[in-house]
């Protein structure tokens, strides 16, 4: 919960009030469930005095946030009351902003190709026809929105301009994803925010021993977990690369005699961090083949009385079919290298 002051200083209360829960009454306060991060981030940069060597602050949260949205508006995972964001706020001085949001904008391309996710730009900003629902005037928008279309332009960043798409305080760089269905979803966003630091009169120390205003980025590499998931969901149908499955492998003994044998490569599995199970059940083999496949299991290991003899075993991976038979370790080191998080960065980013 936070404060309901938070909010009015911060200008989301009474702009998204009617998107928030009722007001909860302790003593003689008002709190809300907290529907956005960003006064919190700002409390903790003025916790202490800040110098112009203090800077970059960073701040960084996976924090839940609470939404109340309209019963026909709830959608799956895409759209829920209560979901978690990972919420990045950098205050910077104005020197600064460039190189800040050119780093927030790495991290945003890296994650994406992790996730071999095609995104399209949005440059979002006010409508100038419509000035009065934005705040702060042109003197805070200006050099907000010159960042972000400098930077765009200067990395040759294909994008979109939409006007009347800007968040109430300050232009973005939004990135949008398509679905299996075709349909656009914002994930990540970044933002440049004036308006905030003056609202909650943010100082730092500069170089001449004066007070000077920091300014202010937003970042979300994700946006809503739940949503992002919700997303990849559709994204892979399903067939999730090694690394992200949530089920790897799954050992299949043909008959009881290997259901030991099975249990022991499990257990080498688990102590290598890899995400395992025995499909032990009487069953004949290619039913549980089949059983595996339908469960789109990245590797489905075969397990007979030939592989208990030889300590191999006979692989069946979702993407080429049957594989033949090789040695266990040869099999673990190279489901080891695949399910590495950090091959796959590296893979996807070069």
């Amino acid at each position: 919960m936070g404060s309901i002051d938070l909010y009015k200083t911060s200008g989301h209360y009474p702009y998204y009030a009617n998107s928030m829960y009722e007001p909860i009454h302790i003593e003689d306060r008002e709190f809300l469930l907290k529907p956005m991060n960003c006064p919190m981030h700002l409390m903790a940069y003025t916790s202490e005095p800040r110098s112009y060597r203090d800077l970059p602050q960073r701040y960084a949260e996976f924090g839940t946030v609470y939404r109340q949205e309209q019963s026909g508006e709830l959608n799956g995972l895409v759209r829920v009351r209560g979901f978690t964001q990972d919420d990045g706020h950098i205050l910077c001085t104005p020197e600064q902003l460039q190189d800040e949001f050119k780093q927030c904008l790495r991290l945003v391309q890296e994650v994406m190709a992790i996730f071999d996710l095609k995104t399209r730009c949005r440059v979002s900003l006010r409508d100038p026809a419509n000035t009065a629902k934005y705040a702060g005037g042109d003197t805070l928008w200006a050099p907000a929105e010159a960042c972000i279309r400098t930077v765009v332009t200067e990395l040759g960043l294909e994008h979109t301009e939409g006007l009347g798409e800007a968040a109430f305080y300050g232009p973005k760089l939004d990135f949008m994803a398509l679905d299996a269905l075709g349909r656009s979803w914002q994930i990540g966003t970044i933002q440049v925010d004036f308006s905030l630091p003056e609202r909650f009169g943010l100082e730092y120390t500069g170089r001449d021993g004066k007070p000077h205003r920091p300014v202010m980025i937003h970042r979300a590499v994700f946006g809503s977990i739940e949503r992002f998931m919700g997303l990849l969901i559709e994204h892979y149908a399903g067939d999730f690369p090694l690394w992200l499955a949530p089920e790897q492998i799954r050992f299949l003994p043909i008959t009881d005699g290997q259901t030991e044998f099975a249990t022991q490569l499990a257990a080498r599995a688990r102590r290598a961090g890899l995400r395992v199970t025995i499909d032990a059940q009487r069953d004949p083999v290619g039913a549980k083949i089949r059983r595996a496949q339908a469960d789109k299991v990245p590797f489905a290991v075969v397990l007979g009385k030939r592989e208990v003899a030889t300590e191999s075993v006979s692989i069946r991976s979702r993407v080429n079919g049957d594989e033949g038979v090789i040695s266990v370790d040869a099999f673990f080191k190279r489901v080891q290298a695949e399910a590495n998080p950090e091959t796959a960065t590296a893979t996807a980013c070069t």
